[in-house]
């Protein structure tokens, strides 16, 4: 197909693969073209590379391009030949992602340059949006990660796209791929802060150190609120119709005891303040709430779920900027949950007569701290009992005086 075609000579490499398709059967073949495209061979079970016994690897292949001082020159002719080929042979986008797969499967196979050229262009093809950083998993098998090959493909991956990309936009490629933490990618006696920390600060990457600190901050807060949810549906399935109210009550401070343990720990281990810690409880509680799809229902289950577990709060705001915390998030929550909005009222008074919030953090919200999300709705909603609660603190002022 490409006998006589200069292999340097990338616009008639393309031309020609382009024309090659009926011929080829790309539609048939699609996975194993992806793997020539990459290695220059067949890769035969168990990862061999399989070349051609007369004319070695195909000279368009990844591992041939990328040979040399430049390395992503040639990843980057490669990646353009892609694009080109896919962009006529639209199938073959899903068949080059399940294929790279396969590929990555085998790094242990190739040699040590040939991952760095592999590691690029990955990057290369990510980068430019072809791949997504999925196939990455395929790495994190135990017979990749236990030497640490598997580290270092990603690593060399990483540089590259970072040259090009910023941590932002390599975290939310992480996270739509769903790839989870890169420390599962270490060696499993090196999964740890301390180990994850000392190999991205030797490869000068410090920048990772950072996404990866925010990540672990991301799971613990969203752990607290999957926890506390657990408890308190756990705690319901528990009761029974049958049980006297002695024994819901007894029932219902056991379980706010097990949240407020919960929560403690959890500010402990992770060095959390109570103003963040709070937000996260509420968070638990209302996740737990089974909301009923008729809207007149909807007001009684909030308020309900409130007072039920308003101890759980009331340890958690024993400061006032933990009071203030929690209102602001509570305006967020109910800006975001619209089944709750015109609800915000009554959620804030049903808060201060449990003595979660008391007069001047509601005050002090309605004067200055809420957020710019619903704003006027709210403080509209708040307006009348903010008016009582000062009109409250003028009385106490004219009887100290």
């Amino acid at each position: 197909l490409i006998e006589n075609i200069d292999p340097t000579d990338y616009s008639k490499i393309s031309d020609a693969l382009d024309a090659g398709g009926n011929t080829l059967d790309y539609h048939r073949y699609g996975d194993v073209f992806f793997d020539i495209l990459v290695t220059g061979g067949l890769i035969a079970p168990g990862g061999i590379i399989q070349d051609d016994e007369e004319l070695g690897k195909v000279p368009f292949s990844l591992f041939v391009l990328g040979r040399g001082d430049n390395q992503q020159t040639g990843a980057r002719h490669w990646g353009d030949l892609i694009h080109k080929l896919t962009r006529r042979y639209k199938y073959l986008e899903s068949k080059f992602a399940e294929s790279s797969v396969h590929v990555l499967r085998h790094i242990h196979r190739y040699s040590e340059e040939e991952n760095r050229i592999l590691a690029t262009g990955v990057a290369v093809l990510v980068s430019d949006g072809f791949l997504t950083m999925e196939p990455l998993k395929a790495l994190q098998e135990d017979h990749l990660t236990k030497d640490g090959l598997a580290l270092r493909f990603l690593t060399e991956m990483l540089r590259v796209y970072l040259a090009d990309n910023s941590i932002n936009q390599l975290h939310k490629a992480l996270v739509r791929a769903k790839v989870g933490d890169l420390i599962g990618f270490f060696p499993p006696n090196k999964r740890d802060e301390d180990c994850f920390a000392r190999h991205f600060e030797a490869e000068d990457m410090p920048e990772l150190i950072e996404l990866h600190a925010k990540t672990v901050t991301i799971v613990k807060r969203a752990e607290l609120v999957d926890k506390v949810a657990s408890i308190i549906r756990d705690a319901r399935e528990e009761e029974s119709d049958d049980d006297e109210q002695d024994e819901r009550d007894e029932h219902m401070k056991a379980t706010n005891i097990s949240v407020v343990r919960e929560a403690k720990l959890a500010m402990r281990a992770n060095k959390w303040e109570e103003p963040q810690t709070v937000v996260l409880v509420w968070d638990g509680i209302m996740n737990s709430v089974n909301w009923s799809f008729k809207a007149e229902h909807i007001e009684a289950q909030a308020l309900k779920q409130i007072h039920r577990h308003s101890e759980v709060l009331e340890v958690l705001t024993t400061e006032p900027k933990s009071e203030i915390a929690l209102l602001k998030h509570v305006q967020l929550y109910a800006h975001g949950e619209p089944r709750l909005t015109k609800y915000f009222g009554r959620i804030v008074l049903e808060l201060y007569n449990t003595d979660v919030l008391s007069d001047s953090a509601i005050i002090f919200w309605y004067t200055k701290g809420a957020k710019p999300e619903g704003k006027s709705g709210f403080l509209k909603q708040t307006e009348a009992l903010v008016k009582k609660l000062e009109a409250l603190e003028d009385d106490d002022e004219s009887e100290e005086e």
